[in-house]
């Protein structure tokens, strides 16, 4: 199956350090972005979104600037990535997802992770 790649950037009136939590913690994540989100012995994390698991593992983290999950098993050849990017003009901070997977409905992607962030501000308050 052919692969999309979904990009976007969110604005947020936080710190990176404080979204840093949010993107690469189990808590942090199961807060606004999965129903529910372990992680194993193995550091595999275990995503639940409507009772279905997805297993990634952490590829990449750069404190306070980013993370990457690439997904195995079932949904191998998926990653996620969050990075956090500060705008030079003026100290704003973007959050840049970059999803990888086998939808390609880009307003399906767009609706979908709308979603996300605005849980995700309503707990950062930005």
């Amino acid at each position: 199956m052919t692969k999309f790649k979904f990009t976007q950037e969110y604005p947020f009136k936080t710190s990176p350090k404080v979204l840093f939590n949010y993107i690469s913690t189990p808590g942090g994540l199961q807060q606004w972005f999965a129903e529910k989100v372990t992680m194993d012995s193995n550091h595999l994390y275990h995503f639940t979104w409507d009772e279905e698991e997805h297993v990634a593992e952490l590829t990449s983290s750069r404190l306070n600037k980013s993370t990457r999950f690439e997904f195995v098993g079932v949904d191998e050849g998926n990653y996620m990535e969050f990075k956090l990017v500060m705008s030079e003009i003026d100290n704003s901070v973007f959050l840049k997802i970059t999803d990888y997977s086998d939808n390609a409905d880009e307003e399906d992607l767009e609706s979908v992770w709308k979603g996300f962030i605005a849980d995700l501000k309503e707990i950062v308050g930005g």
